[in-house]
């Protein structure tokens, strides 16, 4: 209730940012120094490529992901909450010679997008500012056409969470999935919350000791 009310009182597209420049820049220029090359290649092997594809960067921040996909031949549209990273991905793409488009709004307005659904949804290191796990969930299933696939990359939630400051704040959200801010999921809740939907496939990476990784394909039914 109390991300929901927030999100009406502070809009992106009123001028509202929730990035402070000087951090959106920095950390751009870390994130397009860090390659995508590893991942690129291993989701290009799981979806046969990314050519002609339509694909959501979900949270897309400053863009570096967006940018690769394109530049693989996919129609990529940006969705994320930060006018500021909107423009540094503006700026990127344009160097880089591709098209995209862009949606600027919180994670959940991107349900104006449900209408013409995508063959993939990628969503890294964001996944916590969704206002609602479960239903956060829901949406990304909605946005994927029929044997469409997702990836999603989050962070599990950090020993600070757990047993610091914010424990009453992790505890809402871990066992009445109350978000307060910006908690990190439980470890497999978001496996648990796809797998309630029909899936052709779903590979559940939990190799990682901070993160839970996902891969999904959406029945075609």
């Amino acid at each position: 209730m109390i991300n929901q009310l927030h999100s009406l009182l502070h809009r992106p597209e009123k001028g509202w940012d929730p990035v402070p420049q000087e951090h959106a820049v920095n950390y751009a220029k870390a994130e397009w120094e860090f390659s995508t090359h590893e991942l690129i290649a291993h989701l290009e092997s799981l979806l046969g490529g990314f050519n002609g594809k339509r694909v959501l960067d979900l949270g897309g921040g400053p863009g570096q992901y967006s940018v690769a996909f394109a530049k693989r031949g996919a129609r990529v549209t940006w969705h994320d909450v930060s006018r500021t990273y909107m423009e540094i991905a503006r700026r990127s793409a344009a160097q880089e010679g591709v098209d995209i488009e862009f949606s600027l709004g919180y994670l959940e307005d991107a349900r104006r997008l449900i209408a013409t659904p995508f063959d993939f949804v990628f969503n890294r290191i964001c996944w916590c500012y969704c206002m609602n796990d479960r239903k956060f969930a829901h949406l990304i299933y909605l946005l994927i056409k029929p044997g469409g696939a997702g990836y999603i990359d989050s962070m599990k939630p950090i020993p600070e969470e757990i047993n610091g400051n914010r424990r009453i704040v992790f505890m809402l959200n871990n066992y009445l999935g109350w978000k307060i801010g910006h908690p990190n999921p439980p470890h497999g809740r978001i496996g648990r919350l796809l797998h309630a939907y029909p899936m052709q496939k779903m590979i559940l990476d939990y190799a990682n000791p901070t993160n839970d990784r996902i891969f999904f394909i959406k029945s075609a039914g």
